[in-house]
């Protein structure tokens, strides 16, 4: 309601307001607009009162002064960084920064998530159905957040795995080591380095490149390792036994460490197409904690993880291509963008007409490529 002159105003409650104005503008906002909205809100006519609310927010670092181009001109204002949403959200914990579209492009554009795929709008719609994935996200790198998901993934649905390859490479490094007691890399090196390798393109290298890779890579390991991934694509490989033996000879050597290879390339996949599964999960349950999650919350997280029980395409930036369960995403998309008429980009009067908005402007970029 709009306060009467001589209303008692709650400490900040001013300086809040204009920071709501600000982020409910997509553009630059310029100071006769903010003047006339808390002409309005709070029947302030005073300019240098304005002004120093103005000027407090930016030593804040909440706004940020976009002065003109030419003296006289008027000033605009603008909430535009990380750091802007990280003040706000310190100086001001009663703005829930995750309801305002201005807020969460921001995130968007700074975890280098972009408009041209499916995935760009998925991200949006947990940024506003998510305060704790919000808050993390704007005090978080996203390598950080990769990072975090890496751990709860290897530690509860692919430990098995990751625990195995594990196994496998200290194995096959003490069996090389005693057939070829030269070799001077470390066992953590040497667990590192094969994990790190990226196998599944080495699959497509011609086993000329291949031997000259492991020369320079892996000096001393045997030629035979270049020449079956080359044969066999690291796929059809011969089983090794699911007990695995406490030593082998080097014989051996080549089978298990095609396998470790094998699991390795497994591991990574999985992990690319459940990350942002665990992720979902890990924050509903970090809002139930704290009584911030939602009905709708909870709803398309369950959805979103029966969508991906479905045939994936790919989401990669210059790649797309659509598979079922991206048009199952897309589908629960439309359905949040109706309930909360965000990102305005693809505000329409029924549900349907924002899914066919929604696949003709990701099949637009997918046809381009």
């Amino acid at each position: 309601m709009p306060k009467k002159q001589g209303d008692r105003l709650n400490v900040g409650e001013v300086k809040s307001s204009i920071l709501k104005f600000i982020l409910k503008n997509e553009k630059l906002v310029g100071e006769p607009a903010i003047r006339e909205f808390l002409l309005k809100r709070y029947n302030i006519m005073d300019q240098g009162n304005i002004n120093r609310h103005l000027h407090d927010l930016q030593k804040l670092d909440c706004i940020e002064l976009i002065s003109p181009e030419k003296k006289g001109l008027r000033n605009y204002w603008d909430i535009k960084k990380l750091k802007n949403l990280r003040n706000i959200k310190q100086q001001f914990p009663e703005i829930r920064l995750n309801d305002y579209e201005k807020s969460i492009k921001i995130v968007l554009k700074e975890h280098e998530h972009f408009e041209n795929s499916p995935e760009w709008l998925t991200f949006y719609l947990k940024l506003l159905l998510s305060a704790s994935f919000f808050n993390t996200s704007i005090e978080t790198e996203g390598r950080e957040l990769d990072r975090g998901t890496w751990k709860i993934y290897i530690t509860t649905i692919g430990s098995y795995r990751h625990q195995r390859i594990d196994e496998l490479l200290e194995l096959c490094y003490f069996a090389h080591i005693k057939c070829h007691s030269e070799f001077k890399m470390s066992e953590e090196g040497f667990k590192n380095t094969i994990k790190a390798h990226p196998w599944e393109i080495y699959r497509f290298f011609a086993e000329d490149v291949l031997l000259k890779l492991f020369e320079e890579e892996f000096p001393g390991f045997p030629k035979e390792i270049p020449h079956l991934i080359s044969k066999t694509k690291l796929s059809g490989i011969e089983e090794i036994p699911e007990r695995i033996p406490e030593e082998i000879n080097e014989k051996d050597f080549i089978r298990y460490m095609l396998d470790a290879m094998r699991l390795r390339i497994e591991e990574k996949i999985d992990f690319e197409y459940i990350k942002d599964d665990l992720l979902l999960e890990h924050f509903l349950h970090h809002d139930m904690l704290i009584g911030a999650d939602s009905p709708e919350e909870l709803y398309f997280i369950n959805r979103t993880k029966e969508n991906h029980t479905l045939h994936r395409g790919s989401t990669v930036p210059e790649q797309v291509v659509i598979g079922e369960a991206e048009l199952a995403d897309l589908k629960l998309a439309s359905e949040m963008i109706f309930k909360y008429k965000q990102p305005s980009r693809f505000s329409f009067n029924t549900v349907d007409e924002i899914y066919q908005a929604v696949l003709e402007f990701y099949s637009r970029w997918q046809l381009q490529q």
